[in-house]
């Protein structure tokens, strides 16, 4: 049982290890974007080409911004299958070896139900037999 614990937490690392990383690379991204499209901007001769690329720098953060998003519902939705379907699992094999033991005691009980009765069927032969060697002929 602790093994499926186990396996939920290394997959849940590596979910947000993954995670971690891509945000890394986005703010690297969302920086380089910001600092070129500035210095570019400061570069140009012109007030339009400064405005063209700001507008350009816009897109690329929506665009990061729109992946980032996208890649978190992916990740945050891994998750939670992963966590659910190992629920399910656990509580299944809980059902499967409460059933088990179930079968085994009923076994048990059955089998110690027949023992009873063969001994005491016979006795109960024994003492019919001796009655019967008693009562004169």
């Amino acid at each position: 049982m602790l093994s499926k614990f186990m396996q939920v937490g290394t997959i849940t690392l590596l979910t947000l290890t993954g995670l971690l990383v891509f945000m890394l690379f986005f703010l690297a991204a969302t920086i380089n974007a910001i600092i070129i499209s500035l210095l570019v901007s400061l570069a140009a001769a012109g007030g339009f080409l400064a405005l063209f690329f700001a507008c350009l720098t816009a897109i690329y953060i929506g665009a990061l911004s729109v992946a980032a998003f996208v890649i978190s519902a992916a990740t945050i939705s891994a998750i939670v299958a992963v966590l659910v379907a190992s629920g399910w699992i656990g509580f299944f094999c809980v059902i499967l070896l409460a059933t088990k033991k179930s079968v085994g005691l009923a076994k048990h009980f059955l089998s110690m139900t027949g023992s009873a009765l063969s001994t005491y069927s016979h006795a109960r032969v024994a003492h019919h037999r001796s009655e019967m060697e008693k009562t004169p002929k």
